[in-house]
C-alpha cells in the first residue's frame, strides 16, 4: 500500500493491484461467445483502473465488466486495439462505462470471443484499485485533470509511479456550460401531432464519433424532435444523459441500448436499465423481448437482411421466425443498402396477420455513409415525451421518409359510416366494406406515389404538385392492409421495390381485420 498525501485534502492510494493471465484455446466461439474472468475488488476503493491485453495471430477479444452485484459497468465497444485502459470511478469514467460506488467483492471481466485462432489466444488482465480524491472528480478531458493535478502534485514523480493515471486518455467531454437554443418543433406547444425523430444513433459511449453533446445538437440542427440513444451492450449514455437534463430545450432525447450479437442486433428503444446481451439461441431472444417490455420498452429488430460481409458480418438476425417483437427496422441508413429485403421480411409478417411497425434509424456513428436523420421515423404522439413516442410506435403510428424534411404525409380513410382512420388505426371489415381514402403528400413533385396491399399494388400515380392530394372509393373485403409508399422505380408493379429503387417515403398500414390481429 502507498500513501501520498497532498495539500488541501489530496491524497492518492494504491489499495490493491491483481493480475489475472489465461489463455482462450480450442473450440472458441463454436462453444462460447463469451468467457468470464473473475477478480476481486476490496475494500475502499473509489477509482478503478482496469488494462486488458491479449495476443495471437487473428484474435479479436472484447471486453465488458460487471461489478459485484452484477450490474453492467461496462462495454468497451470502441477499444478496437489488443491493449485496452478504462477507468470507472465514483464520480466518472471512460465512455462505455458507468460511473458510481466501486463495490467491493468479486467483479468479473466479460471477455467477447470475436474472433479466436486456432493456435489461441493469450490474455493479461491487470486491475489497480485506488481510494484518491480523483475519485470525486469530473473528467472531462486529459487537459482538466493535468490541470487540477499540476496545483498539488510534481506531474513529473506523480507521472513515473502511477503511469496507468495518464494512461486513461478518453474522457465523455460533458456539455457543461453549453446551453442549446430552444427552437419551436411542428408542435411547439407539445400536443399531439407528428413528431420527426432517429431511432438508431451512437455515440462515444460505444463505436460513435460525437460526444454526447455533439450528438444532442447536430440532432437539433437537423431539425428533429427526438433521438432515442442506442449504443452498443451500454447504458452509460443514459446515465449521462440524466446529468445533462436541461442542457438540450427543444429536443427530446430518449434513453435506449442496441443489445448486440453475433446473431442479430434489437433495439431496447426507451430502456433505462441494463439488458443482458449475452443472447445465443431463439429462446435467449424470445426472454431478450419480455425483458424489454418488463423494462417498459419498445423491442426493434434492427437492419434484419441488409448488413452481410463485407459490411457487417453478424449483423443480420437469424431468428427469421420469431414474431413477438414490435418493430423492425426496415430503413436502415442509405436506402441502397439493400434495405428492400428487410422491407420484404416485414412485409411478410404483417401480411400474416401480425402488427409490427415498421421503423427507420440512421444508425449514425458520425461517419460519412449515414447522415443523422436520414433516414427519418415520424411518430404521432399524443405528447412529446417518451411515453407518447413509445405508445406511438406500438400503435403503429409512424411513416419513414429519407430526409427530415419530408416528404409529409397525411394518410385518412373514412368508413361508410363516416368514421375517420389514420396510419396504424384497424377498419373492421364487420361494419365497412368500402373506405374513402384520402392521402396528402407535400414536397414529393416528380415522383410515384404507390397504394399497396398485402398482395398487391393496388395504384400508381405519378405527384404532379408539391402538394399533393388523391381521394378514391377502395373496396376492402379482400384486402388485410393498405399502405402508401412515395418513389422512382424501375418497375412500379412490383410489390417490394427493387435496391436500385429511389424510395422517398413509406407508412405503415391501415389495417383491415375480421378480428383482431395478432400482437
Amino acid at each position: 500500500m502507498v500513501l501520498v498525501c497532498f495539500m488541501s485534502g489530496w491524497f492518492f492510494e494504491k489499495v490493491f493491484e491483481r493480475v489475472v493471465e489465461g489463455r482462450v484455446v480450442g473450440c472458441g466461439r463454436l462453444c462460447n461467445d463469451f468467457v468470464e474472468v473473475p477478480f476481486v475488488v476490496a475494500e475502499g476503493v473509489n477509482f478503478l483502473y482496469i488494462e486488458f491485453e491479449y495476443d495471437g495471430a487473428g484474435c479479436r477479444l472484447m471486453l465488458g465488466l460487471m461489478d459485484s452485484t452484477d450490474s453492467l459497468r461496462g462495454w468497451c465497444s470502441r477499444c478496437t486495439d489488443k491493449r485496452i485502459r478504462v477507468f470507472i470511478s465514483r464520480s466518472s469514467a471512460t465512455p462505455g462505462h458507468v460511473p458510481g460506488d466501486i463495490v467491493a467483492g468479486v467483479w468479473r471481466a466479460i471477455v467477447r470471443l470475436d474472433s479466436v485462432s486456432k493456435d489461441g489466444c493469450n490474455y493479461r488482465l491487470r486491475v489497480v484499485g485506488y481510494n484518491t480524491a480523483l475519485g470525486d472528480m469530473e473528467f472531462d478531458y486529459l487537459g482538466d485533470v493535468l490541470s487540477k493535478l499540476a496545483k498539488v502534485v510534481n506531474l513529473q514523480e506523480f507521472g513515473l509511479r502511477y503511469p496507468e493515471i495518464f494512461a486513461v486518455s478518453e474522457f465523455a467531454h460533458s456539455c457543461s456550460g453549453n446551453w442549446f437554443e430552444e427552437r419551436r418543433t411542428l408542435h411547439s406547444h407539445g400536443g399531439s401531432g407528428w413528431y420527426r425523430g432517429d431511432l438508431h444513433v451512437h455515440t462515444v459511449h460505444s463505436d460513435g464519433r460525437n460526444t454526447l453533446c455533439e450528438l444532442l445538437s447536430l440532432a437539433v440542427s437537423r431539425g428533429l424532435d427526438f433521438i432515442v440513444l442506442t449504443d452498443h451492450n451500454t447504458i452509460s449514455q443514459n446515465t449521462e444523459l440524466v446529468k445533462m437534463r436541461g442542457f438540450c430545450r427543444g429536443l427530446l432525447a430518449i434513453p435506449g441500448m442496441e443489445v448486440t450479437t453475433f446473431y442479430g442486433h434489437v433495439n431496447a428503444l426507451g430502456i433505462d436499465r441494463y439488458i443482458d446481451f449475452r443472447r445465443k439461441s431463439r429462446e435467449d431472444f424470445e426472454k431478450l423481448v419480455d425483458d424489454i417490455h418488463s423494462a417498459g420498452g419498445v423491442a426493434s429488430i434492427n437492419h434484419p437482411t441488409i448488413f452481410r460481409e463485407p459490411f457487417c458480418r453478424d449483423c443480420p438476425f437469424r431468428y427469421r421466425d420469431l414474431r413477438r417483437f414490435d418493430a423492425v427496422e426496415v430503413w436502415n441508413g442509405p436506402w441502397h443498402l439493400f434495405n428492400n429485403e428487410s422491407l420484404s421480411w416485414w412485409h411478410t409478417i404483417v401480411a400474416e396477420g401480425y402488427r409490427v411497425t415498421a421503423v427507420g434509424g440512421s444508425d449514425y456513428h458520425g461517419s460519412n455513409l449515414a447522415r443523422l436523420g436520414e433516414p427519418t421515423t415520424w411518430v404521432y404522439a399524443e405528447s412529446l415525451n417518451p411515453e407518447g413516442i413509445l405508445r406511438g410506435i406500438r400503435m403503429g403510428r409512424v411513416f419513414i421518409t429519407h430526409r427530415p424534411e419530408g416528404p409529409i404525409i397525411e394518410v385518412k380513410a373514412i368508413d361508410n359510416s363516416g368514421r375517420v382512420h389514420t396510419i396504424g388505426d384497424e377498419i373492421a371489415e364487420s361494419v365497412a366494406k368500402w373506405i374513402e381514402l384520402e392521402v396528402s403528400i407535400e414536397m414529393a413533385k416528380k415522383y410515384t406515389f404507390r397504394i399497396l396491399t398485402e398482395r398487391n399494388v393496388h395504384k400508381i400515380v405519378d405527384i404532379d404538385s408539391n402538394e399533393f392530394k388523391h381521394r378514391e372509393r377502395i373496396d376492402v373485403r379482400d384486402a388485410k392492409l393498405i399502405r402508401i409508399e412515395i418513389g422512382k422505380y424501375r418497375n412500379p408493379h412490383e410489390l417490394i421495390p427493387q435496391n436500385s429503387d429511389d424510395i422517398l417515403a413509406l407508412t405503415n398500414p391501415i389495417y383491415i381485420t375480421t378480428e383482431s390481429l395478432t400482437l
